[in-house]
């Protein structure tokens, strides 16, 4: 598989967020109460929403992800909780309430691709970007943030996209907004 995957300058972003610290194996049903929580919260104190609802998934070890076999991912994704933030951005700051966190996002460059098809498949798409980082001498930061396009219970797996959004911690950046 070949994907499209660039270096961008992404803007800064007001958002509100929960943050979880779960197995994989429950972020499903995380995704699906503390979506409508967050809008509904926007709602009520006048904001709006702003891109697709989006997961940041903190304190990744790349390395640690890509050299992991089957059954040693299968068991992590079983057992060990991920630390994430849960999240929808908003067009201008938002009060938080309890669990739900304002928070502001300094612009940032980013690796930036789309994932295509299945959420199961998106490690094949983190492989290949860890990959071209390092073809490119691009440092990936320690966490990610998928931002969830389309509604996968209204598009066929195949169709489903996630944005995926990585910071770097250099910048080797051409104009084109390719690495170096």
């Amino acid at each position: 598989m070949s994907i499209d995957i660039r270096i961008e300058q992404q803007p800064p972003l007001h958002a509100l967020e929960i943050a979880r610290n779960a197995p994989m194996w429950k972020i499903p049903k995380l995704l699906g109460n503390d979506f409508p929580r967050i809008d509904k919260h926007i709602t009520a104190k006048g904001g709006n929403r702003t891109g697709a609802p989006y997961v940041r998934y903190m304190e990744i070890d790349w390395q640690e992800m890509r050299h992991c076999g089957p059954l040693r991912m299968l068991w992590l994704m079983m057992t060990s909780k991920q630390p994430m933030r849960i999240g929808m951005a908003v067009e201008a700051p938002v009060e938080g309430d309890g669990e739900i966190e304002a928070i502001a996002i300094e612009s940032l460059t980013c690796v930036r691709t789309i994932h295509r098809g299945p959420y199961q498949k998106v490690g094949d798409t983190y492989n290949e970007i860890v990959d071209w980082a390092e073809a490119n001498d691009v440092e990936l930061a320690d966490y990610t943030m998928e931002n969830y396009i389309n509604d996968p219970t209204t598009v066929a797996k195949e169709d489903i996209e996630t944005l995926i959004l990585i910071p770097v911690t250099n910048t080797p950046v051409t104009t084109e907004g390719r690495a170096e």
